[in-house]
């Protein structure tokens, strides 16, 4: 009988001589199938506002909110209404425009609506925010992601007015900006944004500003398409003011400098600096139409080169829209038949 002694140089031996008999294993093809199963994301709830609903307030639903809910608002008129958002969430009408209407200044000094978050605002009208600083807002954003579709933000200090926010973003969708402003000196505006990484403008119209601009951006990247921007009788100043430079898209808007506007130039690029990166500047297929007596279309005393293609222009020339503007300038043509100009609500619901 052996003893363990034995055994054990035995035991190796088999070992080794059955690994040598074994078939090679193929190469690998790939990672293994990941079996674990999907995460299920819970899709929120939704809390009602207005009469006989679970809150009789916004605010109160918004203070109730988690993130991933809907705050729906049924028609009708919220008055002195304010809230903050520190949740993810979307607030939207049930039908057709609710109004959140400011009669006092809001207790943050601020606005009707704040935005700390990301957050969706669809189907609102806000108007009448005025605070002690001058600086009230129909929606003040102060970081995360902003989506603001299908409202109307009009006879408010600023319509939209946003912090510094170099990583986050505003995306506004067939949403109209009207007659906001203090007039003298010009400091308040329809729409006027601060450093984020991404503010885009489509299908939206902003009109009539009182002095100050129909639209200022200090973003990164500002990108405006198939848009209004129309002075009409009113006393705006600049149709397009991006201050800092950045990276710019303007294609297929129409843009109207009306006789009362404040300023000679239509676009102004970089005036203030071009403190931002990004320098591609892409002006293209927008139809421009000038009713002052005198006027230009861009002001960039940086001498970017930009690209200007195909734009048609009524009430001024090619030499006078470019102003010196060189890069990739063609195709620009002037219309001696005045263009319509759709006066009608972006929003759709």
């Amino acid at each position: 009988m052996l003893n363990n002694l034995h055994l054990v140089p035995l035991l190796g031996l088999t070992l080794l001589l059955a690994a040598c008999t074994q078939p090679a294993l193929p190469p690998a093809t790939g990672p293994a199938p990941d079996n674990t199963p999907p995460v299920t994301v819970p899709t929120g709830r939704v809390l009602t506002v207005g009469v006989g609903r679970t809150y009789p307030t916004i605010r109160a639903a918004v203070a109730a909110s988690q993130d991933g809910d809907t705050v729906r608002i049924d028609p009708g008129t919220y008055t002195n209404d304010f809230f903050e958002v520190n949740t993810r969430i979307t607030i939207e009408s049930a039908s057709g425009l609710a109004q959140l209407v400011a009669t006092v200044a809001p207790p943050n000094g601020k606005a009707i609506i704040t935005t700390n978050t990301d957050v969706t605002l669809r189907g609102l009208e806000l108007t009448g925010a005025k605070v002690a600083d001058r600086n009230g807002a129909g929606v003040r954003y102060q970081g995360g992601h902003l989506v603001l579709e299908d409202s109307y933000l009009h006879d408010n200090e600023n319509g939209l007015l946003a912090a510094s926010a170099p990583l986050g973003s505003i995306r506004i969708t067939r949403t109209e900006l009207a007659h906001n402003g203090l007039g003298d000196p010009g400091q308040t505006h329809n729409l006027y944004v601060n450093e984020v990484g991404q503010l885009t403008f489509d299908r939206s119209y902003s009109h009539s500003a009182v002095v100050g601009h129909e639209f200022k951006s200090r973003a990164r990247n500002t990108t405006i398409t198939n848009s209004r921007l129309f002075d009409l009788d009113g006393t705006a100043s600049y149709s397009i003011n991006v201050p800092n430079g950045g990276n710019l898209t303007v294609t297929g808007n129409v843009i109207e400098q009306g006789a009362q506007s404040q300023n000679t130039y239509i676009v102004a690029y970089g005036e203030e600096g071009l403190l931002r990166e990004g320098r591609s500047v892409t002006i293209s297929g927008n139809t421009v139409v000038n009713r002052r007596s005198s006027a230009l279309g861009l002001l960039n005393p940086g001498k970017v080169p930009m690209t200007v293609t195909d734009n048609t222009l009524y009430g001024l020339t090619v030499p006078q829209f470019l102003n010196g503007t060189s890069g990739s300038v063609s195709g620009n043509a002037v219309t001696a038949t005045l263009p319509a100009l759709d006066t009608s609500h972006p929003f759709t619901r």
